[in-house]
């Protein structure tokens, strides 16, 4: 998979130098940007998060695609399948746009669709599923218009911030998301 094009972006394989910009943007992230993340906890050093990059290319992962969001030249953002299940046909998503100048351009609604439609169609996934805090309206109002569907909610489920939090479950078929999303 060299990359794979959206309207506005186009996800490709992490470079050694997105690394250093992952971590730069964490550093200088506002509350609300980590809040999009979702439970994300951030490397404790650069050192760290080049050496957990440095494991992933040694050791690949069947169960986990990671990628690189690039908007006007540069990245954005990353994007990702996770706990693919190849017998079920399903997989998980996360997605993340790293810098708040970033956010409300469309670049995360463009990335979601485009992996989707990249994974309904190359992977034959049946189903991709999430999760997501109740409070992150942003993230709720990408995955809606993407065609996710409210399934569940975990009540108290994530420890965040020196409480307890919910974590709504959703997802999305591929019959629907073809359904629904314009042809490319």
């Amino acid at each position: 998979m060299a990359w794979i094009a959206g309207e506005q972006v186009v996800l490709r394989a992490w470079e050694r130098d997105d690394v250093r910009a992952a971590w730069e943007a964490e550093q200088t992230a506002d509350a609300s940007g980590l809040r999009l993340r979702d439970w994300h906890e951030p490397p404790a050093s650069l050192a760290e998060m080049e050496a957990e990059f440095d494991g992933n290319i040694s050791e690949p992962n069947a169960t986990r695609i990671s990628l690189i969001i690039e908007a006007e030249g540069r990245p954005v953002g990353d994007i990702n399948f996770f706990d693919i299940d190849e017998r079920n046909r399903r997989a998980m998503v996360g997605l993340g746009i790293w810098r708040a100048a970033d956010r409300g351009k469309g670049y995360g609604s463009d990335a979601l669709r485009a992996l989707l439609r990249w994974g309904f169609r190359h992977l034959n996934l049946h189903r991709v599923e999430l999760g997501v805090a109740p409070e992150n309206e942003a993230a709720l109002r990408i995955y809606r218009a993407a065609g996710f569907v409210e399934e569940g909610r975990r009540r108290q489920s994530h420890f965040d911030d020196g409480r307890y939090t919910d974590e709504i479950i959703m997802g999305l078929l591929r019959s629907d998301f073809e359904r629904d999303a314009p042809p490319k």
